[in-house]
């Protein structure tokens, strides 16, 4: 079916082209063919006009098509981008053998993607350890005030906590054994060793890592890495570099601020419940802690501040989906850092056992 158009349309008689058309195509079951070559004037409104006839057809299965279209007029409908409608397919099951199949190409999609986000920061780390000027440093004292100094009071409320929990919970078992005392030893190892490090970390990557891979999400769906790209701008060596440098020198800070407040928490309690005034409690600590339990709780937090700055960044490089991709990529950072700290955590503790160093 061919339809001539020999009038203008525009935005003062639209509404009456489209209802002539509507007409015209009515009652029939052929593709549409309209002939412009003279139409004698266009604007949006005639765009709009042949869009909706375009998905009106659609509807039926009928498509639309244009001939005898000058420059102008080819212009205009380039920007709507009129398609043959889809045919509808029928819902088909996947097997699980697909299922499976489907998730294990995903993941192995996943892994090369990672595979080379890990050797694109491996360069870009060894570029900036040689050439210290060419690191954005201003960044990095950006993301060591957000990521350090704005977390010490919640890192300082918590370690206070958990030390008063883990000395309380003991205190009634020591207490039977008349090994009061022995609180010192109890929060003062267990606390630089592990709980100090391990609790720093995961407030790090609930904080942090999840503001790292928003960030770079929101980015990443603004097109805002592929400007920095076409700028001639790295986006690892510009976006992720100076938070995982700024995250290695915050870490270990908050790791000994979260050793002294749960030290602090476990000595009142001591104080409190076991009678341990703080001069014993002092006392015992010196004899029980040595140099290496703090070192080896500051020496893991270098390791946790890499994972949790670059899974945070890797997750936000990754995002895609608009808004609902953002809320993932920032959910999936927090999970997997997470778990990456208790794994990495577990391997230190039996790599410290194996060497005899605990």
């Amino acid at each position: 079916m061919v339809l001539p158009i020999d009038q203008p349309v525009t935005v003062d008689n639209a509404e009456r082209v489209f209802a002539e058309l509507t007409r015209a195509v009515s009652g029939s079951s052929e593709d549409v063919e309209i002939d412009l070559a003279n139409l004698a004037e266009f604007d949006t409104a005639g765009l709009a006009v042949f869009h909706r006839l375009h998905r009106a057809l659609g509807a039926e299965n009928r498509s639309l098509t244009f001939r005898n279209a000058g420059e102008r007029v080819r212009q205009f409908l380039a920007l709507a981008a009129f398609q043959e409608p889809e045919r509808e397919q029928p819902a088909r099951r996947q097997s699980e053998f697909e299922r499976i199949g489907n998730v294990a190409l995903e993941n192995f999609a996943d892994a090369v993607a990672l595979l080379g986000y890990i050797g694109r920061v491996t360069r870009a780390m060894l570029w900036g350890i040689t050439h210290p000027r060419a690191v954005r440093w201003s960044h990095v004292a950006l993301h060591v005030q957000e990521t350090g100094a704005n977390a010490l009071p919640i890192v300082a409320l918590l370690s206070v906590l958990v030390g008063l929990v883990i000395a309380f919970s003991s205190a009634i078992q020591l207490a039977q054994f008349g090994a009061n005392i022995y609180i010192a030893d109890l929060i003062g190892i267990g606390v630089t060793r592990e709980i100090g490090p391990l609790l720093a970390a995961i407030l790090l990557t609930a904080r942090s890592g999840s503001a790292f891979a928003a960030e770079i999400g929101t980015q990443k769906i603004s097109d805002e890495i592929d400007a920095l790209a076409v700028m001639g701008l790295k986006p690892v060596p510009y976006l992720v570099i100076p938070r995982i440098v700024a995250t290695m020198i915050t870490l270990p800070l908050l790791t000994l601020f979260a050793d002294f407040f749960g030290i602090a928490g476990g000595m009142l309690i001591g104080s409190a419940s076991l009678d341990v005034t703080p001069t014993m409690f002092l006392a015992r600590l010196a004899e029980t802690l040595d140099v290496w339990d703090v070192f080896s709780g500051v020496f893991k937090s270098f390791f946790f501040a890499i994972l949790i700055a670059g899974v945070g960044c890797y997750r936000g490089m990754e995002t895609s989906g608009g808004a609902i991709g953002v809320g993932r990529s920032t959910t999936i950072a927090v999970v997997s850092g997470i778990f990456l700290l208790v794994i990495a955590d577990s391997v230190f503790v039996i790599l410290f056992q194996y060497l005899g160093l605990n």
